[in-house]
């Protein structure tokens, strides 16, 4: 039996989950459930023919729920964080489930798949961002993954073995899925290197998939037989092409590979035409996806109800507020818009210690031993800071 595939996003994102469906209907026949975080009820949904979208009905969560990590997260962490409770939805009908994100594109079966799923011990494929040590023409080193995290979470999949994974990977993703250097954290992914440990979680080497611009110079693309191959870094060995991950593309310039970068990526194109012809496949799917569909409305969580825009000082205020247990008014109810516009007024105090905890994160990153001191000669002071900015779980908000 296939998997469940899904990817999650908002709607200006959905011709490239459309490019997506496209792909893995033609190399596989299969159907692609498209979670969309801004339609709140499936008669939001637009009718779009070729893919099943599911609105956040789907994650069968409260509207309380929903509104509270809508306000307090961006729409890139909202998107990442429901990501393990849809996984877990999903193997209540499917004994296993992948998911893959909007910009990815599958170029070839992905049979491997399931077979390397059941043989994992724990039910969980997970892929690294490097297979091997990255060399000088890579775009990161592994310092980049002391920020980003080992694993591209682009691409998980699991199955029904995992359910303890999901369940304690979406209690850290309701209120600690945010992009904070300070605190170590970025989005999904650090949370999931400590899992994978836990859960036994299989680091899948196959090097066919994930490919993207951050790993081409370990697994340049070939062909063989008319298929699209990648070299494996380990063995040199060519393996299928299966999932490509088309990160930071723009549709309107297929010229570049990645608009990511302050360099030009056009040569990485110039020197392999197989690439090359994949990226205007691409965009011409997507272009074609955009022609088709209505404009995108703006992110409706973008905005409150009176239409002010939700900065990420206002976001960071109402998700500790959250967290302390205050229960903070929604932004996005009319009926609570009153008391949200009166918590708003006062949220400078609360911004005001967000800075103060940042400030204090710094300190203790770049100045430890003078921390030490003020420790130990204030010690009221380093107890009441400990208690207002560090979590019970020991976190840095």
């Amino acid at each position: 039996m296939d998997p469940a595939y899904c990817t999650i996003l908002a709607l200006n994102y959905l011709p490239k989950a459309l490019a997506l469906a496209t792909s893995l209907r033609e190399t596989q026949g299969l159907d692609l459930k498209v979670l969309i975080i801004d339609a709140e009820t499936d008669a939001e949904l637009p009718d779009v023919p070729g893919v099943t979208l599911l609105s956040l009905e789907a994650l069968k969560l409260p509207t309380e729920e929903l509104h509270r990590m809508a306000a307090a997260y961006e729409l890139v962490e909202f998107a990442t964080a429901v990501k393990p409770r849809f996984l877990r939805l999903l193997l209540e009908d499917s004994e296993q489930a992948a998911y893959l994100d909007p910009d990815t594109f599958v170029t070839s079966p992905m049979t491997d798949l399931p077979v390397d799923l059941a043989a994992s011990p724990g039910g969980i494929l997970l892929t690294p961002h490097y297979l091997v040590p990255p060399t000088s023409d890579a775009f990161a080193n592994e310092g980049h993954l002391l920020y980003v995290g080992v694993y591209n979470l682009g691409f998980v999949a699991v199955d029904r073995r995992a359910v303890g994974f999901l369940d304690w990977w979406w209690e850290k993703l309701r209120e600690e899925c945010i992009v904070d250097v300070l605190s170590g954290l970025f989005v999904d992914q650090k949370w999931v290197d400590v899992g994978s440990v836990y859960f036994d979680a299989t680091a899948w080497t196959h090097p066919g998939y994930n490919v993207s611009v951050m790993n081409l110079h370990e697994r340049p693309i070939a062909t063989e037989n008319g298929e699209l191959t990648v070299g494996d870094p380990r063995t040199g060995e060519a393996r299928p092409l299966r999932l490509f991950h088309f990160h930071a593309f723009d549709a309107h310039r297929p010229e570049e590979l990645s608009t990511r970068f302050d360099v030009s990526t056009s040569s990485m194109l110039q020197a392999n035409d197989l690439l090359e012809k994949l990226c205007h496949r691409y965009a011409e799917l997507v272009l074609a996806n955009i022609a088709s569909l209505p404009p995108a409305p703006a992110y409706r969580y973008n905005v409150d109800t009176a239409g002010r825009t939700l900065g990420r000082q206002v976001r960071r205020a109402h998700r500790k507020a959250g967290i302390a247990g205050l229960k903070p008014p929604s932004p996005f109810d009319p009926a609570q818009a009153s008391a949200y516009d009166a918590w708003r007024r006062a949220a400078w105090k609360e911004i005001g210690r967000d800075v103060v905890g940042d400030v204090a994160k710094a300190a203790r990153a770049t100045a430890p031993t003078a921390m030490g001191r003020l420790k130990d000669r204030l010690p009221a002071v380093a107890a009441f800071t400990r208690k207002r900015f560090v979590s019970s779980s020991g976190i840095w908000r």
